[in-house]
């Protein structure tokens, strides 16, 4: 462990750890809980090697912002069962503790993202136009990003802005090519822009109230002997709001405080994900951004009808929607449902001879901020199953399709932003999943990328049995066997 981290994070530590230290007790999450009940959302990006944070401090908790829009139209509104081997490895292993206890870690500073978000609107004088604008930029890039991901034939789920704000931080960490790779895919001219961008739209996103909730959140886990450049420490923290924690990778219980901390961020719906999430014992830092979501329909749904789905027998949800409006666009029929909390979620049905992946690859985020479409108005009578569909890949080699590779290359990354030592992207691990009953609909995700450090290159030596050789079979100096090779 370090002998020394800033004020700030000490003084946390000392609070903290004064109430985490021996075997846990439920009074230990107390305070911690009532944060974790507010936070709820997963984007984990994972360093093994080189360096990360020293110097991350404490924030406070404030009263959540309602963020909420006026509806326009009023009308419209598991675990496996573990057959475990005799030694498991325990990072595979179900994580064990409490709602909000992380005393895993030496270490704990925790942020209020809802906090941040009240100051990020007022720093940076947020107007709409801003974050239309930022959708605007960002349209093309959801788009491909959705192409790419959901490409095959099974039903399937992903957070695109999750996986922004995980490049984000990437983005952060990073310099030179390396940095500008990243800003160029996700629509940023330099990395103050980017600082400026993100803190909008997660201004826009983030909200928590009776109407439903949104929260993204970051946190940073560093391993004990870890450096790294305060600078960057700071951005993270000020500019990405991100809580830190500090141990030893190598003990269980820090990683089961980390799967613990993914777990209250995204409300349990991600569990068998990070269940089977792997943190190898020699990681040096991981970086986690979250994204939790529930809302309700404005209008629920009250009725069921028996049908068909695909051909299979299923139960319908059904409502009707009077003077509703119906979408026509490139191969598909679309309808937006409103939801509880201002937001609209939109159901796009392909065209007969047309498939789901054709509809995906027509572009519609960009579709749905056109202006002017295509539309009519009906009585309407939608019809929807329930349905619970999830995702849970590595993505690095689509990332990598979008522009962003040299980060990834063990002889071009460039982390000096971070840290002076070398490292690059190993691996990077998307999960998601979004159910939806007659009641709402609830969701989260996260995204997991490992970066690994460059060993110190070692003298070689060729050790070739090409010549009469002697060997031995033992048991704890049992020779089992001896024998002598003199021909083959």
């Amino acid at each position: 462990m370090k002998d020394k981290l800033n004020t700030a994070f000490d003084n946390v530590d000392d609070e903290y750890i004064a109430k985490t230290s021996g075997v846990p007790k439920k009074s230990r999450a107390t305070k911690i809980a009532v944060i974790a009940a507010a936070l709820a959302a997963v984007v984990v990006v994972s360093f093994s090697a080189g360096a990360l944070l020293s110097r991350i401090g404490k924030n406070g908790i404030t009263d959540p912002v309602n963020t909420d829009r006026t509806p326009e139209d009023t009308k419209q509104a598991e675990t496996k069962s573990d057959e475990t081997e005799e030694e498991p490895d325990v990072t595979q292993e179900p994580f064990k503790g409490e709602t909000g206890n992380y005393s895993g870690a030496k270490y704990v500073s925790l942020a209020d993202p809802i906090k941040k978000m009240i100051t990020a609107r007022h720093d940076h004088n947020f107007r709409m136009n801003e974050y239309n604008e930022y959708c605007e930029r960002l349209a093309s890039f959801y788009d491909e990003l959705s192409g790419k991901l959901l490409s095959g034939d099974k039903s399937s789920v992903i957070s695109p802005v999750n996986i922004y704000m995980s490049l984000s931080l990437l983005a952060e960490c990073t310099d030179g090519n390396s940095r500008k790779e990243i800003l160029d895919v996700i629509g940023a001219e330099n990395i103050e822009q980017l600082r400026g961008q993100t803190k909008t739209i997660w201004a826009m996103t983030c909200r928590d109230s009776t109407r439903g909730k949104s929260i993204l959140t970051n946190s940073i886990w560093i391993d004990s002997d870890m450096q790294v450049k305060d600078r960057c420490a700071e951005y993270l923290k000020n500019e990405h709001m991100a809580s830190a924690f500090n141990g030893d990778f190598s003990d269980p219980m820090y990683i089961n405080a980390l799967k613990q901390w993914l777990s209250d961020m995204t409300d349990g719906l991600l569990d068998n994900c990070i269940n089977e999430l792997d943190i190898p014992p020699d990681t040096l830092a991981v970086l986690a951004s979250t994204l939790y979501y529930k809302a309700r329909w404005y209008n629920e749904y009250h009725e069921t009808e028996y049908g068909k789905f695909n051909g299979v027998d299923c139960i319908f949800n059904v409502k009707k929607e009077d003077d509703s409006l119906i979408y026509k666009g490139d191969g598909f029929t679309a309808y937006r449902d409103l939801l509880s909390d201002g937001n609209y979620m939109w159901f796009f049905l392909s065209d007969e001879g047309k498939t789901a992946a054709d509809v995906l690859n027509v572009g519609l985020i960009s579709y749905i901020d056109i202006e002017e479409k295509d539309c009519t108005k009906y009585d309407v009578t939608i019809r929807m199953p329930d349905f619970d569909v999830d995702y849970n890949e590595n993505i690095i080699d689509k990332i990598a399709k979008l522009g962003i590779n040299e980060c990834m290359d063990i002889n071009k990354a460039d982390f000096s932003a971070l840290t002076d030592g070398d490292l690059y992207v190993g691996e990077i691990i998307h999960a998601a999943r979004f159910k939806a009953d007659k009641k709402g609909v609830e969701g989260a995700a996260y995204t997991v990328g490992t970066l690994l450090g460059l060993s110190e290159p070692r003298d070689k030596y060729d050790f070739n049995l090409d010549r009469p050789f002697v060997f031995v079979v033992e048991n704890n100096g049992t020779p089992l066997f001896v024998g002598v090779v003199n021909e083959i």
